[in-house]
Protein backbone atom coordinates (compact mmCIF):
# COMPACT_ATOMS: atom_id res chain seq x y z
CA UNK A 1 0.00 0.00 0.00
CA UNK A 2 2.40 2.63 0.61
CA UNK A 3 6.91 2.47 1.78
CA UNK A 4 8.00 4.85 4.74
CA UNK A 5 11.18 5.91 6.26
CA UNK A 6 13.25 3.98 9.11
CA UNK A 7 16.44 4.83 10.54
CA UNK A 8 19.04 6.56 8.82
CA UNK A 9 20.90 4.43 6.51
CA UNK A 10 24.08 2.44 7.30
CA UNK A 11 27.22 2.52 5.24
CA UNK A 12 28.65 -1.43 4.99
CA UNK A 13 30.79 -2.33 2.43
CA UNK A 14 28.21 -3.83 0.09
CA UNK A 15 26.56 -0.12 0.00
CA UNK A 16 23.91 1.95 1.84
CA UNK A 17 21.76 -0.75 4.28
CA UNK A 18 18.57 1.27 4.24
CA UNK A 19 15.34 -0.27 6.55
CA UNK A 20 12.11 1.39 6.24
CA UNK A 21 8.72 0.27 6.97
CA UNK A 22 5.79 -0.99 4.43
CA UNK A 23 2.34 -0.87 4.52
CA UNK A 24 0.15 -4.20 3.51
CA UNK A 25 -3.63 -3.18 3.30
CA UNK A 26 -5.75 -6.51 3.98
CA UNK A 27 -8.99 -7.34 4.44
CA UNK A 28 -8.52 -6.82 8.59
CA UNK A 29 -7.10 -2.92 7.74
CA UNK A 30 -3.42 -2.21 7.45
CA UNK A 31 -0.14 -4.96 8.64
CA UNK A 32 3.52 -2.43 9.06
CA UNK A 33 6.32 -4.24 8.06
CA UNK A 34 10.25 -3.94 7.99
CA UNK A 35 11.93 -4.18 4.56
CA UNK A 36 15.46 -3.70 3.82
CA UNK A 37 17.12 -2.24 0.90
CA UNK A 38 20.75 -2.20 -0.41
CA UNK A 39 22.34 1.73 -2.20
CA UNK A 40 24.87 2.74 -3.81
CA UNK A 41 27.67 4.10 -1.55
CA UNK A 42 28.46 6.84 -4.53
CA UNK A 43 25.34 7.31 -5.49
CA UNK A 44 22.57 6.26 -3.53
CA UNK A 45 19.54 6.97 -5.60
CA UNK A 46 20.61 3.49 -7.14
CA UNK A 47 19.04 0.80 -5.59
CA UNK A 48 21.47 -2.26 -5.86
CA UNK A 49 18.85 -4.98 -3.66
CA UNK A 50 15.46 -4.42 -2.25
CA UNK A 51 13.96 -7.18 -0.17
CA UNK A 52 10.70 -9.38 -1.68
CA UNK A 53 10.63 -11.00 1.87
CA UNK A 54 10.35 -9.01 5.54
CA UNK A 55 12.90 -8.15 7.66
CA UNK A 56 10.86 -7.80 10.55
CA UNK A 57 6.56 -8.63 10.88
CA UNK A 58 4.59 -8.07 13.73
CA UNK A 59 4.18 -11.42 15.17
CA UNK A 60 4.06 -10.91 18.73
CA UNK A 61 1.12 -9.88 21.36
CA UNK A 62 2.58 -6.89 22.13
CA UNK A 63 2.93 -5.96 18.05
CA UNK A 64 -0.21 -6.86 16.96
CA UNK A 65 -2.47 -6.00 20.05
CA UNK A 66 -1.94 -1.85 20.79
CA UNK A 67 -3.37 1.51 20.08
CA UNK A 68 -2.70 0.60 16.50
CA UNK A 69 -2.66 -2.84 15.98
CA UNK A 70 -0.24 -4.90 13.64
CA UNK A 71 2.81 -2.28 13.34
CA UNK A 72 6.10 -2.85 13.70
CA UNK A 73 8.08 0.20 12.86
CA UNK A 74 11.49 0.86 12.28
CA UNK A 75 12.48 4.31 14.27
CA UNK A 76 16.42 3.53 14.87
CA UNK A 77 19.36 1.79 15.04
CA UNK A 78 22.82 1.02 16.63
CA UNK A 79 25.57 -0.65 15.10
CA UNK A 80 28.31 -2.01 17.06
CA UNK A 81 31.14 -4.40 16.92
CA UNK A 82 29.59 -5.74 14.02
CA UNK A 83 25.70 -6.21 15.35
CA UNK A 84 22.51 -3.74 14.56
CA UNK A 85 20.09 -2.96 17.08
CA UNK A 86 16.88 -2.21 15.17
CA UNK A 87 14.31 -0.19 17.73
CA UNK A 88 10.99 -0.48 16.20
CA UNK A 89 7.48 0.98 17.61
CA UNK A 90 5.05 -2.06 18.42
CA UNK A 91 1.10 -1.51 17.97
CA UNK A 92 2.12 2.08 18.85
CA UNK A 93 2.05 1.02 22.14
CA UNK A 94 5.69 0.28 23.09
CA UNK A 95 8.80 -0.06 21.28
CA UNK A 96 10.46 -2.93 20.69
CA UNK A 97 14.49 -4.00 19.63
CA UNK A 98 15.49 -6.52 17.22
CA UNK A 99 19.61 -7.56 17.50
CA UNK A 100 21.35 -9.20 14.41
CA UNK A 101 24.48 -9.72 12.85
CA UNK A 102 25.04 -6.51 10.36
CA UNK A 103 26.74 -8.92 7.63
CA UNK A 104 23.91 -10.86 7.53
CA UNK A 105 21.37 -8.65 7.17
CA UNK A 106 23.10 -7.55 4.44
CA UNK A 107 23.51 -10.56 3.05
CA UNK A 108 19.30 -11.82 3.81
CA UNK A 109 18.99 -7.97 1.70
CA UNK A 110 20.90 -9.08 -1.53
CA UNK A 111 19.83 -12.75 -1.18
CA UNK A 112 15.75 -12.17 -0.84
CA UNK A 113 15.74 -9.09 -3.48
CA UNK A 114 13.61 -8.42 -6.24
Amino acid sequence: TKVGPGPAPIETPDGWLLIYHGVWTSCNGYLYYAGGALLDIEEPWKVLARTKDYLIAPTEHYERVGDVPNVVFPSASVVEDGWIRLYYGCADTCVGMAEAKLDEVVQFVKERSF
